[in-house]
């Protein structure tokens, strides 16, 4: 099957993408977990093998720096290149970005996957309760074993809900995506932390984009955002707010098997 090297680029947020991302690499022997931003970081964009790009879908599209680095990905060595997809509803123009972003560089997508898992975008909505989170998580660790075994086989696969660029697809993310991909990073502006913040900087170290900073010890949005929320969803007293006061009284989640270290960039610190 041509190259043996198999790595699983990811990005995530608050661990759904990790977390799938490892349960897919656990029984591919040989399989190297990177992290997306580091990878951009560090300029390395070649790959061989067997690729595997997991991440989550933001209005339903690729995250902008997910979009970024399959942009300047080196697929020409490439042998089998998969997608997986995690969400919390529809996907809408994820998959047709990721296709056509790889066949700007000369190479198809051999199979697509998408991984329902709990939301986190408590903006517009609450979280799940811990029993709810438990199914889930549970679920997709079950479809992630599976992803896995297509994988190692190397067989094609089309995902079924998104087998085509539907008019509805097309709709929504015209409707919202668009305006959220050129709004995205600024949309920090509506964060901010209240005066029950600890100074803790736990919010600086899981940003994975490295756009907060602690400036008088308070937390500082730099509008670079990937609108992940992990600052949110990790800060140990929640108080990291939106200031429409939407947040104040939802939950806040994160994959129960993933930490804060875990997402933590090497180098990572609060100064």
């Amino acid at each position: 099957m041509g190259n043996g090297s198999k790595v699983i680029y990811w990005f995530s947020g608050t661990g759904n993408s990790l977390a799938v991302a490892r349960a897919i690499a656990a029984p591919l022997e040989g399989a190297e977990l990177v992290h997306i931003v580091q990878t951009m970081k560090e300029a390395r964009f070649h790959a061989e093998g067997t690729v595997g790009i997991v991440c989550p879908v933001y209005f339903y599209g690729l995250p902008l720096i997910v979009r970024e680095f399959l942009e300047q990905l080196d697929t020409s060595k490439v042998d089998y290149v998969y997608l997986v997809l995690t969400l919390g509803g529809m996907p809408g123009m994820a998959v047709h970005q990721a296709r056509r972003l790889l066949r700007s560089g000369g190479k198809r997508l051999d199979a697509e996957f998408l991984v329902l898992m709990p939301g986190n975008y408590i903006a517009e909505y609450n979280t799940r309760r811990p029993e709810g989170v438990r199914r889930m998580v549970d679920r997709a660790d079950r479809t992630a074993t599976r992803i896995a075994a297509t994988v190692a086989g190397h067989r094609k696969r089309r995902s079924i809900g998104s087998l085509a660029l539907t008019p509805l697809s097309a709709l929504i993310y015209g409707l919202v995506g668009r305006r959220f991909s050129r709004t995205c990073r600024s949309r920090d502006h509506r964060f901010v932390a209240s005066d029950t913040c600890t100074r803790c900087g736990l919010c600086v170290r899981v940003c994975p984009v490295d756009n907060v900073s602690l400036e008088a010890e308070r937390p500082v949005w730099h509008h670079r955002c990937e609108q992940c929320y992990a600052c949110i969803h990790f800060c140990p007293v929640e108080a990291i707010q939106l200031r429409s006061g939407r947040t104040q009284q939802r939950r806040r989640y994160h994959h129960p098997e993933v930490s804060a270290e875990d997402l933590t960039l090497p180098g990572r610190g609060p100064d």
